[in-house]
């Protein structure tokens, strides 16, 4: 990662439908130059996905204390489940920390339903977006 890639990422992250003719013009390289420097960044594992983030729906955290070592079940379970937005899984408190995001409450619930066979979970709910990430 060089200065430039990091000004690429600052301003994709501002507005990821700039073009690469206009990211170029604004960190000094050809469109073509830019789009091989995000491909790069895209093949690195850097940029992970591009997607649309919903304001309609709800958030939740999901702390995960698995009950057994059967850390490729959950897995498969949170990679498939279609309201994880995303999952990480932690060394500290809990294993696995997951960001579930959906239209009510009744997929919370169903969810920590589904869940339960893994091991124990908390949850901690959105009140209001203070910044968005990347």
């Amino acid at each position: 990662m060089d200065k430039i890639n990091h000004e690429i990422l600052a301003l994709l992250s501002n507005d990821a439908r700039m073009s690469w003719q206009e990211l170029g013009r604004r960190v000094h390289l050809t469109g073509q130059a830019v789009a091989t420097r995000v491909q790069q960044l895209v093949d690195d594992g850097v940029i992970r996905r591009f997607g649309i983030v919903r304001g309609d729906l709800r958030r939740h955290f999901v702390t995960v204390f698995l009950d057994g070592p059967n850390f490729q079940d959950v897995e498969t379970f949170l990679r498939q489940h279609p309201h994880v937005e995303s999952a990480s899984k932690t060394a500290g408190e809990g294993c696995y920390h997951v960001v579930l995001a959906c239209t009510d409450d009744a997929g919370l619930e169903a969810f920590t339903e589904q869940l339960q066979p893994y091991g124990r979970y908390r949850v901690a709910s959105e009140l209001r977006r203070v910044r968005d990430g990347l």
